[in-house]
């Protein structure tokens, strides 16, 4: 077999970690006030599923959308 099989490619749709640098833990909440991933996903990031992952992605952005509610 020339290349790589079905077996041996990697997923595609790996969802990119939410971290975009700005690594600051609220004390209150617990959560990065850069990406708005709790202290445990944080830390649990690189052993996740996939599914898992893409349900952090989720709720990151549901944070987002509920700080600026909040905001506004």
């Amino acid at each position: 077999m020339n290349g790589p099989t079905s077996s041996t490619q990697l997923p595609t749709d790996l969802p990119a970690t939410p971290c975009i640098g700005v690594c600051t833990i609220n004390p209150t909440t617990k959560m990065c006030i850069g990406c708005l991933r709790t202290v445990k996903e944080i830390g649990a990031w690189r052993t996740m599923t996939l599914n898992q992952k893409r349900d952090v992605v989720a709720a990151c952005k549901a944070r987002a959308e509920e700080a600026q509610t909040n905001a506004s």
